[in-house]
């Protein structure tokens, strides 16, 4: 059967994910599935050709190849039950991530020749944001650098063998859950009155490494684990208690929690914030500023738990 149609809309099967058993090694263990809610997942090839000049010519006068540098980008509203952020956020074996292998289907219900299954292996997770507001579920926002790709018509694993959606309920900001700090002035252990949005970026610092003589990175080294953020809060008592933390540079632990019993939490110690900006004015509206803050994590395992 050859082509016959576009690539369409709303034909992508579940998105499955395996740990793998060594680096690179494909799919091992036990199949398991993102969320139920994938609202987008951008596979890259990235860079795969590098211009060569010379001082003869304006023009380039030859394309070389590039060492495979592939890439995945996936957002979803997280469950609970979720996951899928600690296996991308643990760095619990001698402060490296776990590398996985992924699986994602398009054009699956036309199928045949004009379905694609992408074969992804070797795939840690390069940043994670998590991010929610007034009114939103939380969003989950993953990017992954990998090792290589691959593209067939049919799927390594069966239809039947997929593994069920999360059953949990989908994570939200204003239905349940907390956010809180350990130290300081704060009404009843919050963050402020107030807390309108937050937004955390977890940054792993991935360098690929391929070996002379081969296209494929032999290794996917974790570099820095930087934590930092920001929380959209009221200036509670006109700013003057948030602008002294600042000043003192007061430590404090940040502990979200995303809902209820078995939902993610995040646990972020020695936190301080990076700065503060009062804003007396005449919108009418509460004083509020948008805090960043950076944190220091006591080890490389304990950011994401579950409530």
């Amino acid at each position: 059967m050859a082509v016959s149609t576009i690539g369409n809309p709303f034909q992508a099967r579940k998105p499955i994910y395996w740990i793998e058993s060594s680096y690179g090694g494909g799919a091992s263990g036990t199949t398991l599935v993102i969320s139920k809610y994938v609202h987008d997942v951008k596979i890259g090839s990235g860079d795969k050709t590098a211009s060569i000049r010379s001082i003869q010519q304006a023009h380039i006068i030859k394309l070389i190849e590039q060492a495979n540098e592939p890439t995945i980008s996936v957002e979803y509203n997280p469950q609970v039950g979720d996951t899928f952020l600690d296996d991308c956020v643990d760095r619990s074996s001698c402060c490296t991530l776990q590398s996985m292998a992924f699986e994602f289907g398009v054009n699956t219900c036309i199928g045949g020749d004009n379905a694609t299954y992408f074969t992804c292996v070797g795939f840690k997770a390069s940043t994670i944001r998590i991010s929610g507001a007034k009114n939103e579920a939380f969003t989950i926002t993953v990017d992954l650098l990998g090792k290589s790709i691959v593209t067939s018509t049919t799927s390594a694993v069966s239809t039947g063998a997929l593994p069920a959606d999360l059953a949990g309920e989908i994570l939200q900001f204003n239905v349940s859950g907390s956010i809180a700090k350990s130290a300081g002035w704060s009404p009843g252990g919050n963050v402020a009155y107030i807390t309108n949005s937050l937004d955390i970026t977890i940054d792993n610092q991935l360098t690929p490494y391929p070996d002379m003589g081969s296209q494929y990175s032999s290794y996917l080294v974790d570099g820095t684990l930087d934590v930092e953020g920001s929380v959209d809060i009221t200036l509670d008592g006109g700013g003057g208690v948030h602008m002294g933390e600042v000043l003192a540079l007061q430590e404090f632990t940040l502990t979200i929690n995303m809902g209820g019993a078995g939902a993610l939490k995040l646990t972020l110690p020695g936190c301080r914030w990076k700065s503060s900006e009062i804003n007396p004015n005449e919108s009418g509206e509460a004083m509020m500023e948008s805090a960043p803050f950076t944190c220091v994590p006591s080890d490389c395992a304990s950011i994401v738990s579950t409530v």
